[in-house]
């Protein structure tokens, strides 16, 4: 805004001059010269907006990046403690959510490239000694998304299996009441297939 003013002004103040001036050959050379810095504000205004333009482009890409980081750091860190189904499917929802904005990211890589191009403008990476493959950071994120994705299903399939398990229990100590010196083998087998399914999470879900 303030370069278009700047503008206004220079052509008030040429008018004004042209106004005065009775000599044709320098009217012609004031037209030039007026010519010459407008096409010159112009082109520093394109650059200015080309830039910005960028410059908003960045920020926006940077915090939707820092957000799915935040994402699959947080499923993480729930994934340590036990989770109820609900809880899942609510991670599951932040997930998708990420996968979908990555994707986005991904398709529209292209044209942001373009336009950082356009504004002569290179994002180096933390290392500042070359430029940054802000393409291989979505890949990375896209693939601790996958991993991140499959250790749910695992949970559910636990959870289910304990559903399922529980169930079995609950039938079992009530046929004890007939059978109850069959019964107590067979409860304490699947008590054991319990411990196991659980130890296996666990050992996944740390791994």
């Amino acid at each position: 805004m303030e370069l278009v003013g700047q503008q206004e002004l220079l052509e008030t103040a040429v008018r004004d001059l042209l106004a005065s001036c009775d000599n044709d050959e320098d009217t012609s050379t004031i037209l030039q010269r007026l010519a010459t810095l407008k096409a010159k504000l112009a082109n520093i205004r394109n650059t200015v907006e080309c830039k910005a333009a960028a410059h908003d482009v960045f920020i926006e890409r940077s915090q939707m990046l820092a957000a799915a980081r935040h994402t699959i750091a947080n499923i993480r860190e729930q994934l340590k403690d036990a989770v109820t189904a609900e809880e899942l499917s609510h991670l599951q929802c932040d997930l998708d959510r990420t996968r979908s904005d990555l994707m986005s990211f991904e398709a529209c890589h292209p044209q942001m490239e373009e336009l950082f191009h356009e504004a002569g403008i290179t994002v180096h990476s933390r290392d500042k000694e070359r430029a940054a493959d802000v393409k291989d950071d979505v890949k990375q994120l896209l693939s601790d998304v996958e991993n991140e994705e499959k250790k749910l299903k695992l949970c559910l399939q636990v959870i289910d299996l304990n559903i399922l398990l529980s169930g079995v229990c609950n039938d079992l100590n009530e046929i004890g009441l007939v059978y109850l010196d069959d019964v107590d083998n067979l409860r304490m087998a699947v008590e054991v297939s319990h411990l196991l399914v659980l130890y296996f999470c666990v050992f996944f879900l740390v791994c």
